[in-house]
């Protein structure tokens, strides 16, 4: 699948899981890879446990250093789930099943759910 041209703007559609069915699929112990694009301070701030760091202001290069698994999903995270649609793009152009987390890390703790310091 071709990258579609602007593919690192952050609007548009792509494929996003809620929080309820993410921390689901947590619980269950689900095999998956956990990306946070946004930026390092707000990283250092505390993330969903598990997440490694790939801001989307370093895209494509912080993706490609993930060493990413394509045959395990990804979820990718930012603040408010904007900066996340372009790693998933990018993911997805290139083979993975990926997901945005919808509505972002203020969605997910909205919810009720905890981050922690990385």
């Amino acid at each position: 699948m071709p990258i579609p041209f602007l593919w690192f703007l952050p609007f548009g559609q792509v494929p996003e899981i809620t929080p309820a069915e993410f921390k689901r699929w947590l619980d269950e112990d689900r095999p998956l890879q956990i990306v946070d694009a946004r930026s390092g301070l707000e990283y250092r701030q505390g993330t969903i446990c598990g997440a490694s760091h790939a801001p989307v202001t370093e895209m494509p290069w912080s993706m490609k250093r993930q060493k990413l698994d394509s045959s395990t999903p990804v979820v990718v995270l930012c603040l408010s789930g904007h900066r996340s649609l372009p790693g998933v793009r990018w993911l997805r152009a290139r083979g993975y099943e990926a997901y945005s987390l919808q509505g972002g890390v203020l969605a997910w703790k909205k919810a009720g759910y905890g981050v922690s310091t990385p």
